[in-house]
């Protein structure tokens, strides 16, 4: 069993002079565990011995400025610059004086608490009992101190290494050369322990304590404190010291270190038999013996207060305080189930429980400021539906975990992030910060946050600039640098950096104002709806509102009748209708949410997601603890692309309704839009559990179970949901596309799905088939539609665009119908070459085939096939005389309504026409055009040279990696014993499906230090680093093979069904290299080793191959025009000579 808390008892650990475990609010909590009452922190007095430049005291003088702190040292330099720096920063209230503390007497009064850090085990034996002594005087009737010191049995090994170091030193004549002689020893305990050595972890840590302190003393200079000079002692002996000064032991300032139960059964039954009756010194000692303990961080008070301590931590008392935790969520690795978090100290925490990630997540909410006990409780049983015994066990449970791993800062008051006058204060970065550079460049202020954690943050202009504005009570987006505004993107990077660090003080009250002045003012650009998620969270909690709707059954009399129409518009799906309706609604009942939800959806459902922020955040405003609002947002975001806020709302809205179907399955929505498949899957099942029956969340189950290649999970889901919603197109969509990809169906059986398909969502509309007018002159002008979602950035445009811009538009007229929700560059690019662009996303199928019925178009051609957002419903219906479905999707459609589908000879050979229902038209040469990426560069060297190893490589999607396809390169890797294989994409951005594809690898014997698994984009270095290409089957590559061969590498293919498995054969075709198309699989593992087994003919061909491309038909841009035009025109002109 792994006790995580405590595995830094194994090691030398001081915390140093800035540290969160001997700070005054963490004290005073710990005290209350042990039962021993302390001064409140607002008026306390507070002592630092050895204090340095007083960076352990700035902290608390900031947070609490009508405390008082004083610090001494006996170094004059650091004094003078922790006095200067708490000047510059305002810190009227610390005082810090050259000396020692034995020195002070009783002249500046007595101390609530006093903090020895790094100081006691350094003094001789009589220093170290005057300092003692002086403490114990010094303390007031409810003071306490804090004393830390390594401590034996598991500082014997700091004995052993300083052995070593002064044995290795014994002739040094100088200090210089002693720290010289100390390094060259301490390589010993790094690299020249034996493997076998008993203590040698042990000895390894101590060294480590050495080499810190030694890397941390300037050449020639004494370290201060001399790590020489360390004299630890037993427990035991310190305890008896501390009585002869007059003080009582209270406990660990890590009050779990103090339970023998938490190092585990055995030692708790053995401790407790061998300290039965023993004073709590003496039991503490047994503890560590039986732990091997190196370090104590101990709390003391006046003998006469001995009375008040408990024999051990009261866990119960837990209960009375109040908690902060500064951690951030990541995105799943892989090689980790469960949650993770890291705070900006780098400290992780990877956990399976829902209640310890329920704590997490709501203490992320506060942070930087705490939570009492009574709120992350109520929080519990929202969430689990649980009693508040129930709900108690489960929260004791999590907090312990994160006490163990040293995850939350403990108050007992209120934090220091919460003070009173906060409430109508606007937000303000802490002075540590230094906007203005007060601070000389030989001696920066220290940075840290008021937890008393370092902060080790270097900021670049525009992170310096954005915090001035909100310093100087501007907005953040005003910031600017040299007249130049600062970047939305940078600003809101910065915003969250002073939040995660707890750089600005301010209630979250002051964040939610700030943060939506922010959103307002940039008119919802400002990538900050995580954070004022967040804000809006802790307002809600510090309210203890844990869910709450918006809905107004009861409006006013004066709206009834318009709200009632309001609400049968979007019964009904009439959101054009219901817009303007909301609109007005809106303006005459600003209060009303429920028009502003009903703005909110329609402006999303038809296609205006822009206009669609600012009345999404009006819903918050004014129903901040209802799940719709965040449901809607989180709608809107994934919409946008504006995938982490998705994810931050979708979360928020789980966490206001866990039992929701439709909080879950937003949720999914924007994990999957993040490529975070696995995480997305999850929470589909989630909302499946929840409502069998939710349409959404099936349908994206499978679409996401596709997207990480689980393909016949995919297929099953799939098929559950046709079952469940059989006149749905989206479920049959998704079985469709999955069916394509299987390795386990027959191209017989995938074809019969499609038939399916239009048998059971497509014939009846034949009834609705209208004559066509359309003159019959076959050389006329034709006029020419277009339908597809993707005339956006997308990958298929280094297809099509080269034919839109050499199409003959003096003999076609071009329509494009587009669907699409948020146009971008390329849609503008792409929208010149049409004589007519009609946004479609706001039309249904039947207005759609209304639209392209009245333009009178000739030829209507599919671009999309089953994709996303496929506009099939419309062809279904015949607006059109002459239809044809090409490139998208590179197979049937299955509709007997599409006329043709252009492909080639290579992609269908003649004999398999019976697997389509549209009428095979094929082009010569190959069914492709491409047009490289401007961004691409030179190829390089072949790769091989240079490693002395051949690279394999795809840049494939996960769904096409399916058994047989990872068995035949398996089988190749094991031929090139040497071989390495890349497959990069942006599927394997997620990290579960990274190791899912190297599990299925290492299952055929391939080690994982072979497989180069991963995402770059875009992938030109991945490409100049590949060898040799290995095409996917049965259902091939498609962009990214052209891009392979234009960047010098070959691939091989295998010829498997049509069409979607001779992708790869019709661009060889083109190219001119058949050579590289296989019939079976040993075939084609064949080629791939001979291209692999001659490197200079490898080598030849990536020198000629881009050069053979702009020769081949595969990148004759104009000669593939003709030749489309040529089959489009043989379509019209087979159509007019049909019978009307």
């Amino acid at each position: 069993m792994s006790y995580p808390a405590f595995s830094h008892r194994q090691a030398v650990a001081e915390p140093g002079r800035l540290a969160p475990s001997h700070s005054p609010a963490q004290l005073r909590a710990t005290a209350h565990l042990y039962g021993v009452e302390t001064v409140p922190l607002a008026r306390a007095r507070v002592l630092a011995v050895g204090c340095g430049a007083g960076e352990g005291l700035l902290p608390f003088a900031l947070a609490y400025p009508d405390a008082q702190a004083v610090g001494v040292d006996g170094n004059e330099v650091l004094i003078a610059r922790g006095s200067a720096a708490a000047q510059g920063m305002g810190a009227t209230n610390v005082a810090l004086y050259v000396g020692q503390a034995t020195d002070l007497g009783t002249q500046l009064g007595v101390f609530d608490y006093i903090i020895v850090t790094g100081l006691y085990s350094y003094l001789p034996a009589d220093a170290s009992q005057a300092l003692l002594q002086a403490c114990s005087q010094l303390l007031s009737p409810q003071g306490i101190l804090y004393l830390d010191s390594p401590v034996y049995p598991g500082a014997k090994a700091l004995d052993v290494v300083r052995d070593a170091i002064m044995l290795h030193g014994h002739a040094a004549q100088t200090q210089d050369e002693l720290q010289q002689s100390a390094r060259a020893a301490l390589a010993l305990f790094k690299d020249g322990m034996a493997p076998a050595h008993p203590q040698g972890a042990t000895l390894n840590a101590a060294a480590g304590w050495f080499d810190r302190a030694f890397a941390d003393t300037p050449a020639g200079a004494s370290p201060a404190p001399d790590p020489l000079t360390s004299n630890p002692s037993y427990f035991v002996e310190l305890a008896g010291r501390a009585a002869e000064a007059g003080l009582a032991y209270v406990g660990d300032a890590q009050p779990l270190s103090e339970i023998a139960l938490n190092f585990g059964q055995g030692v708790s039954l053995n401790h407790s038999l061998l300290a039965m009756g023993q004073p709590a010194t003496v039991r503490q000692q047994y503890l560590d013996f039986a732990t091997g303990r190196t370090f104590r961080q101990c709390l003391w008070i006046s003998q006469q207060r001995a009375a008040e301590v408990l024999g051990k931590p009261d866990l119960e008392r837990l209960r009375d305080l109040r908690f902060a935790s500064g951690l951030t969520r990541l995105a799943a690795n892989g090689q980790q189930n469960g949650a993770t978090y890291i705070n900006h100290l780098g400290r992780a925490l990877v956990t399976h429980d829902a209640d310890v990630v329920t704590v997490v997540d709501t203490l992320a909410h506060a942070w930087p400021a705490s939570l009492p006990y009574s709120t992350l409780l109520a929080v519990l049983m929202h969430r689990n539906q649980q009693s508040d015994a129930a709900a108690a066990k489960v929260l004791d449970q999590a907090i312990r975990a994160l006490m163990e791993n040293d995850l939350t800062h403990l108050c007992l008051d209120a934090g220091p992030y919460e003070r009173e006058e906060d409430g109508e204060a606007a937000l303000r970065p802490l002075p540590c910060l230094d906007l203005g550079s007060q601070a000389p460049a030989d001696a920066p202020w220290p940075q840290f946050n008021l937890w008393h954690e370092p902060v080790l943050l270097t900021r670049s202009n525009a992170q310096t600039a954005t915090l001035r504005a909100i310093a100087e009570g501007r907005r953040p987006d005003e910031a600017s640098i040299d007249g130049q505004a600062v970047d939305l993107g940078e600003m809101a990077e910065t915003l969250s950096l002073a939040k995660r660090y707890g750089l600005v003080q301010g209630s979250p009250r002051a964040w939610c104002r700030m943060l939506h002045a922010t959103l307002v003012g940039t008119h919802g650009t400002a990538p900050l709806f995580g954070m004022y998620v967040g804000a809006q969270a802790c307002l809600s909690l510090y309210a203890r509102v844990l869910t709450q709707s918006g809905h107004q059954p009861n409006p006013g009399a004066t709206i009834v009748p318009q709200a009632k129409q309001l609400h049968e518009l979007m019964t009904r799906h009439a959101y054009l209708d219901a817009e303007p309706v909301a609109r007005r609604l809106t303006k005459t009942a600003p209060k009303f949410w429920d028009a502003w939800e009903a703005l909110a959806i329609s402006l999303f459902s038809t296609a205006r997601l822009n206009e669609a922020i600012l009345p999404s955040l009006t819903m918050i405003e004014l129903a901040p603890a209802d799940p719709q609002s965040y449901v809607v947002l989180s709608a809107l975001m994934t919409g946008l692309g504006r995938t982490s806020e998705a994810i931050g709302a979708g979360r928020r809205a789980v966490e206001l309704a866990p039992g929701s179907a439709e909080t879950h399955s937003a949720l999914a929505d924007g994990l999957a839009t993040e490529r975070r498949y696995k995480e997305a899957e999850e929470s589909n099942r989630r909302a499946i559990a929840l409502d069998p029956m939710h349409r959404k969340a099936r349908v994206n189950l499978s679409k996401t179970l596709i997207d990480a290649g689980e393909v016949a999970a995919a297929i099953d889901a799939a098929r559950d949901t046709v079952a469940a919603f059989p006149t749905e197109k989206m479920p049959r969509n998704n079985l469709l596309f999955a069916l394509n990809y299987s390795d386990g169906h027959t191209a017989e059986q995938v074809y019969e799905a499609y038939r399916d398909y239009d048998r059971d969502l497509c014939q009846a509309l034949r009834s609705n088939w209208k004559p066509h007018k359309n003159s019959r002159q076959p050389q006329r002008k034709l006029k020419v539609g277009y339908v597809s979602p993707d005339f956006r950035q997308h990958s298929g445009n280094y297809f099509i665009e080269p034919l839109f811009a050499h199409h003959d538009r003096g003999n076609f007229e071009l329509t494009a119908y587009a669907e699409l929700v948020t146009p971008d560059a390329t849609s503008a690019r792409l929208r010149t070459y049409f004589d007519h662009w009609v946004p479609t996303a706001t039309l249904t199928d039947a207005q759609l085939a209304e639209r392209i019925r009245a333009d009178g178009i000739d030829i209507l051609i599919d671009v999309a096939g089953h994709t996303a957002d496929n506009r099939l419903g419309t062809f279904a219906r015949k607006p059109a005389p002459v239809s044809l479905t090409w490139l998208g999707f590179g197979y049937t459609t299955g509709l007997s309504a599409i006329d043709y589908i252009m492909t080639d000879a290579a992609m269908v050979p003649e004999g398999s026409e019976h697997l389509f229902s549209e009428k095979p038209w094929r082009l010569p040469q190959s069914n492709f055009i491409y047009r490289p990426a401007v961004t691409m560069g030179d190829f390089g060297p072949l790769p091989a040279l240079r490693n002395g190893y051949v690279t394999l490589g795809t840049l494939t999607r996960a769904i096409r990696m399916n058994d047989r396809t990872v068995r035949v390169w398996a089988e190749i890797l094991r031929r090139l014993p040497q071989g390495r294989l890349v497959v990069d994409s942006n599927s394997y951005r997620d990290g579960p499906t990274q190791e899912r594809l190297i599990a299925r690898f290492e299952a055929q014997g391939i080690d994982r230090s072979r497989l180069m698994i991963g995402c770059h984009s875009p992938a030109w270095d991945v490409l100049r680093n590949m060898d040799i290409g290995l095409d996917c089957f049965p259902h091939n590559s498609g962009v990214t093979l052209v891009e392979t061969l234009y960047m010098g590498v070959p691939y091989v293919t295998l010829a498997d069904r049509p069409s979607v498995g001779r992708i790869g054969s019709s661009v060889l075709h083109g190219l001119g290299h058949p050579e590289w198309i296989a019939q079976s699989e040993e075939e084609y593992i064949q080629k791939v080793v001979a291209l692999a087994s001659d490197l200079p003919a490898l080598a030849d061909i990536r020198a000629n191959l881009r050069a053979e491309m702009h020769a081949s038909p595969l990148m004759d841009e104009p000669a593939f025009a003709r030749k489309f035009e040529a089959a489009l025109r043989g379509m019209f002109q087979t159509w007019c000579e049909s019978q009307a």
